[in-house]
């Protein structure tokens, strides 16, 4: 739902609202927090004393972290606050991998923790790192295509080529590679595996997409690694949540978008981004012609990428189609022994996207065009939402401290 995705990227900012901003922005933020500080002492001893006299959590419960501050991070479960860097992404990582090598010895299979070692890449990603990832994949629509040709290139490309695993799955007859990547997966949906694929086959390809929409649409798999990274990130916390809270923080949001501050650095941006050749009133707009939005309860695809999809062909559309599966298995001949004999082995081949480069080439210029420009019109933006929506998470805490309490103790 589009408010929800709001209000996540609303908390997005939140949760890691620290950068710097103007001079006068600078001052209005330091003078909203030293009020909105006191309100918070005052109501916090308040509500210190009630959970006192009533047994129930209170501040004194809560990790408030190295900056001993109030955030939503304190209430939100599997809540991350900034980015990471490299050390502590791995480290949370390694903690994962080990449940999941536990769960699976509880099932009588060997599982080894394994952390590729591109995984610290992402977490702590600089300002200048994104600006030259912008430039060159702009939003990562149109040159989607890039990012696969690349990735089917490069040798070595996949983090887990290494990964001891793979040896343990390959010495592994086809029954124990079944049962084995079920109970490390999960299963599928019990309405696919009490169907029997040939009446799969026999429906038509419409019947075939409602058929996997509404078997995958509440479904959670049950696997050792999805429950390992379901309690490491309580995603299910996270979505009660925004439930419970949701309603209440979309008033928030409103008040951020009339915000007098935000409207100036809208018209700001839009005005900058027309010196750029793209006539937007906002980002949001921008926004919806690239991906789409949410009318009437129905997802409306973006124009932009509508256009894109009408050009290139993904592997993936044709996956099953053939009853080969997604990779293109090939055969290949190599070297082995000392006197040099020739030996066959089946390789697969990693598909990439089918498109015609003279009608794909202008859209992949009007994205980078786009997005270098909307990198370039949004740095003080960025930096002023950061302001704004810190000072209203401060007013949020203030007005709904008891209740915050109340679900953190009902969600840990």
């Amino acid at each position: 739902m589009k408010r929800y995705s709001l209000l996540l990227a609303a908390a997005a900012v939140l949760v890691a609202a620290c950068g710097g901003t103007t001079t006068e922005n600078d001052q209005a933020g330091e003078s909203s927090a030293a009020t909105n500080t006191s309100a918070q002492v005052s109501d916090t001893a308040a509500t210190e004393e009630t959970a006192a006299a009533s047994g129930d959590a209170s501040i004194d419960d809560l990790d408030l972290g190295e900056d001993g501050e109030l955030s939503l991070d304190d209430f939100i479960p599997g809540a991350r606050s900034g980015p990471m860097d490299e050390a502590d992404a791995r480290a949370e990582e390694m903690a994962i991998q080990q449940q999941i090598a536990e769960c699976m010895a509880d099932e009588g299979f060997e599982y080894i923790p394994f952390v590729p070692v591109e995984v610290g890449g992402g977490f702590g990603f600089e300002e200048e790192d994104h600006g030259e990832w912008v430039k060159k994949y702009g939003f990562g629509i149109s040159t989607q295509v890039l990012m696969e040709e690349e990735f089917a290139s490069e040798e070595g490309s996949d983090p887990w080529a290494d990964d001891p695993n793979n040896e343990i799955v390959e010495a592994m007859d086809e029954l124990e590679q079944e049962e084995y990547f079920r109970l490390l997966h999960g299963g599928e949906p019990e309405i696919i595996e009490n169907t029997p694929w040939e009446e799969i086959e026999a429906m038509t390809p419409e019947e075939q997409e409602q058929f996997f929409d509404e078997a995958y649409r509440d479904w959670q798999p049950d696997g050792c690694m999805s429950m390992a990274y379901e309690e490491a990130y309580n995603s299910e916390g996270d979505m009660a949540f925004w439930e419970e809270f949701g309603d209440d923080f979309d008033e928030f949001w409103t008040r951020a978008q009339a915000d007098p501050r935000i409207v100036e650095a809208e018209a700001a941006w839009s005005t900058c981004m027309a010196q750029k050749g793209h006539d937007f009133p906002d980002q949001e707009a921008m926004y919806t012609y690239l991906y789409g939005t949410e009318i009437g309860g129905e997802y409306v695809e973006g124009e932009f990428t509508a256009k894109v999809e009408e050009v290139v062909t993904w592997p993936w559309e044709e996956f099953g189609e053939d009853g080969e599966g997604f990779y293109v298995e090939t055969t290949v001949t190599i070297e082995e022994g000392e006197e040099g004999e020739s030996v066959e082995e089946d390789d697969f081949e990693y598909p990439t996207p089918e498109y015609d480069p003279e009608l794909l080439q202008p859209l992949i210029d009007e994205e980078l065009s786009l997005a270098v420009a909307d990198w370039e019109c949004s740095q003080d933006m960025q930096n002023l939402f950061e302001t704004v929506y810190k000072e209203l998470e401060q007013q949020f805490l203030e007005e709904n401290l008891d209740r915050l309490l109340s679900f953190k103790e009902e969600h840990s």
